[in-house]
């Protein structure tokens, strides 16, 4: 029990699906309806159908001659990565003493105290996306079509007051109303009248998934109507799951479901499944399909209006699949965390018996982190082109955004070969954000490189922050 607790609470080191929905390279403030080629896959897959045209930075005068570049249909790209991380109960600094974990701190009683306030109804989420291989060709006549292979994690971790009091305070938070020593000598603290996880820990939430995502995608113009032009695009995706865990509260009830893959060494005591998967190799755990609808319609060349649903579809997780059974809290010697290091405080609060009763199942069927997403775009010149995106979340599933997310913004072209984007957005339980974002357009368009953050104001204010980096060194535009 103590390594998958230990396993539970270090999860933020491995890693919401924030960072596929906004993890691309020259992009800020908006997305779904200007990506294109292999970026808009996980965003909209619509856009596969634009037609590659020749990209004119300055028209030619009768007394000078423009700036353009030739156009270009196919796009390669290796290692394009976006990790993200957000806490709406910690400040910068200990969200990266969290996130690192090297502080060697030691909370007083007080800074105990004042911690367990802190992550009541609040937490951490956290997100990757990492595109291994993304390759795209999109044509004249017949649509675009892309392949992608992204590994994808992402974790929600919020506390109500009983789990956030247990975790700072140990035995000293107030539900432990007698001590007594055990065996070996130690303090325990337990309760007179213990209560069940499911009466104590309503509103806690841990949720993570970690899945390998191998797609295909087409998009293709279906109408063309004067100057307004329809585009349609799908993505099917094979999955290959890593880890799983889902335990929250419900409706009165403790619904707890754990899929990991042999290379993590996690115990579950003496629980047994019939879908043990023996050794130490790094395999999945689970299989399943994904797809992604997307519409775009294009008005002239200024405005864009795009739409889509990505994430549908679910994994059934066959390979050390365990469920919890609702049990008594009682029993714990620990005096809570003395740090933001969650992985070296997680065995605090192991206890002195089985806090979880777990039963081994045969399998187990999780749909995916669906969501809803709409964007427009008004391109007012080759320089200057402005936007906005919003994000729903379709369900509440491992992995899914907390709440819907809205982002507007522009992105200014002040040289051919140097686009800036930037913007203001808020929700996704991040509070507001000031994304930003450099691209770097080299050797006349061929090589491509950039960095991103969702929130370059974390680096200014302290509270609420969003840690993020998106980087592509290796986007080939041919």
């Amino acid at each position: 029990m103590k390594y998958f607790l230990l396993f539970v609470l270090a999860l933020p080191c491995m890693a919401q699906t924030d960072a596929s929905d906004w993890g691309r390279i020259g992009f800020g403030a908006f997305i779904t309806s200007t990506a294109t080629d292999y970026q808009c896959v996980g965003v909209n897959p619509a856009n596969l159908g634009f037609v590659p045209t020749e990209d004119v930075y300055r028209l030619a005068t009768p007394v000078t001659t423009g700036i353009s570049r030739n156009k270009r249909s196919w796009a390669f790209t290796v290692g394009e990565s976006s990790v993200s991380a957000s806490s709406d109960a910690l400040h910068r600094g200990e969200l990266w003493d969290a996130l690192t974990q090297k502080t060697a701190a030691n909370f007083t009683t007080e800074e105990k105290e004042a911690a367990a306030k802190a992550f009541i109804d609040n937490g951490l989420r956290f997100s990757a996306d990492v595109m291994a291989v993304g390759a795209a060709y999109q044509s004249d006549h017949w649509g675009g079509i892309a392949i992608s292979v992204r590994e994808r994690a992402a974790g929600t971790f919020t506390f109500n007051e009983a789990a956030s009091r247990l975790i700072f305070e140990g035995r000293h938070y107030s539900y432990f109303d007698s001590l007594a020593l055990d065996y070996k000598g130690d303090t325990v603290g337990y309760a007179k009248k213990p209560l069940y996880f499911s009466e104590l820990f309503g509103g806690t939430r841990l949720q993570m998934i970690w899945f390998r995502d191998v797609g295909l995608s087409y998009g293709l113009n279906v109408a063309t109507i004067g100057e307004i032009e329809v585009y349609l695009g799908a993505s099917g995706r094979y999955l290959m799951g890593y880890a799983y865990l889902n335990a929250y509260t419900e409706n009165g009830e403790l619904r707890a479901t754990s899929a990991l893959s042999p290379f993590f060494g996690i115990s579950y005591g003496k629980a047994t499944t019939p879908s043990f998967i023996p050794g130490n190799a790094f395999e999945p755990v689970g299989t399943g399909w994904g797809l992604d609808l997307g519409a775009t319609v294009k008005i002239g060349d200024a405005i864009t209006i795009s739409g889509s649903v990505v994430d549908l579809g679910a994994i059934t997780w066959s390979g050390n699949v365990f469920t919890a059974q609702d049990t008594i809290l009682n029993g714990l010697t620990s005096t809570g965390f003395n740090s933001y290091n969650l992985f070296k405080e997680a065995p605090k609060i192991t206890g002195q018996g089985n806090f979880f009763k777990w039963e081994g199942l045969q399998g187990s069927k999780a749909a995916l982190p669906s969501r809803v997403r709409i964007g427009s775009s008004y391109r007012y010149s080759s320089i200057w082109r402005f936007g906005f995106d919003a994000v729903f979340p379709f369900n509440q599933e491992a992995g899914a955004l907390g709440e819907p997310v809205v982002a507007a913004g522009f992105d200014v072209r002040p040289y051919p070969w140097l686009r800036i984007s930037s913007g203001f957005g808020g929700g996704g339980n991040a509070g507001y954000f000031v994304p930003i974002s450099v691209n770097f357009s080299l050797f006349n368009g061929i090589w491509e490189l950039g960095l991103s953050s969702r929130d370059i104001a974390t680096f200014v204010f302290d509270k609420s922050p969003v840690l993020s980096v998106t980087i592509g060194i290796a986007r080939i535009r041919l």
